[in-house]
């Protein structure tokens, strides 16, 4: 009779063990695609900032070259989070209809993933909307051009790197599933009926 005590108690720790394994794992795959993210925004913030500006003649000239590209960007970045959010819907469904049971860790990941896709989303629409004002008519001073031009680039790295860390933990979410379909036994996302 004392042993159903312990062994209940080390059910426990094994369920608790778990949960804290799940949740350093799902930790380290947020902070290895917010570093992926951060790294390319950096990257491409410094790849488009050292063609650099010496005056803001070049940055109006430099601004009427950068805007197309970063245009096309955005847009891509839009239509790329509206895939995505569709797919983790699908994989939702796939969850809940399927036979066993998944842990909690499973729907984290896809809830992390879906805000920040709709945060890449939304920061991209603004992106465009910030790209949408007829900055190239505007009779500004030319004074003016050169913090455009520097905002223009930061909202592009911003964008494309928050973008780069939904790829990334999508990435980790795939290969969850597929370790799921290669072994449903062992796979970390169930629930097993021992624990």
């Amino acid at each position: 009779m004392t042993s159903e005590p312990t062994d209940g108690a080390t059910r426990d720790e094994q369920s608790n063990d778990g949960h804290s394994e799940e949740a350093s794992s799902r930790r380290r795959d947020r902070r290895v695609a917010s570093l992926g993210g951060l790294a390319a925004a950096v990257v491409s913030f410094g790849g488009l900032a050292s063609v650099g500006t010496a005056s803001s003649v070049e940055a109006r000239r430099l601004l009427d070259s950068v805007l197309p590209t970063v245009r096309f960007a955005a847009s891509a970045y839009v239509a790329g989070g509206a895939s995505i959010l569709a797919l983790m819907l699908t994989l939702i469904t796939f969850s809940i209809s399927h036979d066993q049971e998944f842990r909690s860790t499973h729907y984290r990941r896809i809830r992390d993933v879906a805000v920040l896709t709709t945060a890449s989303i939304v920061g991209s629409v603004l992106l465009l909307i910030f790209l949408s004002f007829p900055i190239d008519q505007a009779d500004v001073q030319r004074a003016w051009y050169l913090p455009v031009y520097y905002a223009v680039l930061l909202g592009a790295a911003v964008t494309g790197g928050a973008f780069i860390s939904v790829v990334l933990m999508l990435y980790y979410a795939v290969v969850g599933m597929i370790g799921l379909a290669e072994d449903g036994s062992s796979s970390d996302l169930i629930i097993s009926e021992d624990g």
